[in-house]
């Protein structure tokens, strides 16, 4: 199959002004660089536009957090369209949950080139590059089943123009087509069938999917699926607010040439990149080696082109005197600083660090430990394994809460260390139950 030769850029989850969470005390050089991560990071996402020379930017939903009533982001949104309308780029605009098509207020006089869909919308919209179609757009939301078939494969092979070149067919779905999935933040699907609703996967006497690539919508998260033909896509974040949202950041470059499949590349555009690391430590493990542990983890990391910030989360396991000591705030400001100073010289950007320390209880623990305790921490340990962030988990499944103080008490479990809850509970279980056999027997 033939295709019109096009390229553009796909961003979703932009939150622009929004601001990290759950973050310690910085330096005030760090805290500006998060301050203004989401903004600096549209502009690079604007800059990249106009060095890739892409046919359009394509923004699905959550560009703006409604809540915050945030004028920078409005000017960020303003300039940036301008830049792309002085080129000819066209802004195609899908609102998200968090950026309703009110949100956007469609009375201010927006640049030219920026084009808003309204999740009812379902007509087919042409992207032309001058006066020609080098894709077609279409919104999957809670229209019926029988608004898909304008889209069918058979039918949009014949939009052909006058090179004999078909159009990229683009279908995005909206929050109304994805709420009953509520897997969208929280668990990685296994096949694409479960993010696509059955009423445009195919019809009645085909196999094929209704769109070359379906703009998917799923939180933060990067996710793509292959369709027979075609892809299904969701570029996730291009910038992460905390530790849980450190994979894949990026917005997706989409590159369709003449006679090849739709080719997708990530571009990293954020200026800060959150890294938690893994370290185990043995209890006979010293500062000098756990400094060049660190001292390794950081180095074989190479900055991304935007990069101006690493925010590093140490996650130590383990036992022993150091990981002990590390419990302390002075002694982790002292291991931070003879880290840095053995790091001198190293182009690394500007870095922070935080510590989440996980204390294994020992041999000798266990073996000096009453049976009370041992069984205390058989129960903390397996709870650990076996349950995945449990304060979510148990907000998620009380049924009486409304839905602000839904909000309010998942923004506090956002800024809660689970690991440190963890710890307490394991250092206080073996201090208060390592009681004597007769107190046991008496208890």
């Amino acid at each position: 199959m033939s295709y019109v030769p096009t390229r553009f850029i796909h961003a979703a989850n932009l939150r622009l002004d929004h601001q990290p969470q759950g973050i310690a005390v910085v330096s005030d050089a760090a805290q500006q660089l998060l301050e203004d991560s989401t903004l600096t990071c549209f502009s690079n996402l604007i800059q990249s536009c106009l060095d890739q020379e892409v046919d359009f930017l394509l923004l699905t939903g959550n560009t703006f957090v409604e809540a915050d009533h945030s004028n920078r982001a409005r000017i960020a949104l303003i300039d940036g369209f301008q830049k792309l309308a002085a080129r000819n780029i066209p802004v195609l605009v899908i609102p998200g949950e968090s950026d309703p098509l009110s949100a956007w207020d469609l009375q201010y006089h927006w640049p030219e080139n920026v084009n808003f869909f309204s999740p009812g919308d379902h007509e087919r919209f042409d992207i032309l590059r001058d006066t020609e179609t080098v894709a077609t757009l279409q919104l999957f939301g809670s229209a019926p089943a029988k608004t898909y078939q304008s889209l069918k494969l058979k039918q949009r092979n014949q939009l052909f123009n006058k090179h004999n070149q078909r159009p990229l067919s683009i279908g995005c779905m909206t929050p109304a087509s994805s709420a009953s999935t509520q897997e969208s933040a929280t668990f990685e699907l296994d096949s694409f069938s479960l993010a696509v609703p059955d009423a445009f996967q195919n019809d009645d006497d085909s196999n094929e999917v209704a769109v070359d690539y379906l703009s998917l919508y799923k939180g933060t998260s990067h996710h793509t699926f292959e369709m027979q033909p075609g892809v299904a896509h969701h570029p996730g974040t291009p910038q992460g607010l905390n530790f849980s949202e450190y994979q894949k950041n990026g917005v997706t470059l989409a590159t369709v040439n003449s006679e090849t499949p739709l080719e997708l590349r990530r571009l990293k555009v954020a200026p800060v990149r959150w890294l938690p690391v893994e370290l185990q430590l043995e209890p006979h493990t010293s500062a000098a080696q756990l400094k060049q542990l660190m001292k390794s983890a950081l180095l074989s990391r190479k900055p991304g082109k935007h990069e101006q910030l690493w925010m590093m989360r140490w996650n130590l396991t383990g036992s022993g005197a150091l990981l002990d000591s590390l419990d302390d705030s002075t002694q982790q400001a002292e291991l931070i600083l003879e880290l840095q100073q053995e790091l001198d010289g190293h182009p690394l950007p500007l870095l922070e660090h935080v510590f989440a320390l996980q204390f294994s209880p020992t041999e000798n623990n266990q073996e000096s430990g009453t049976e009370l305790t041992q069984r205390y921490l058989r129960q903390v340990e397996s709870f650990h394994s076996r349950i995945d962030a449990p304060l979510e988990r148990l907000i998620a499944h009380a049924g009486h809460l409304d839905q602000t103080w839904h909000q309010r008490l998942s923004t506090i479990a956002a800024e809660l260390d689970e690991q440190q809850i963890f710890n307490t509970a394991i250092r206080n279980g073996q201090s208060w139950l390592n009681i004597s056999t007769d107190e046991e027997l008496h208890s």
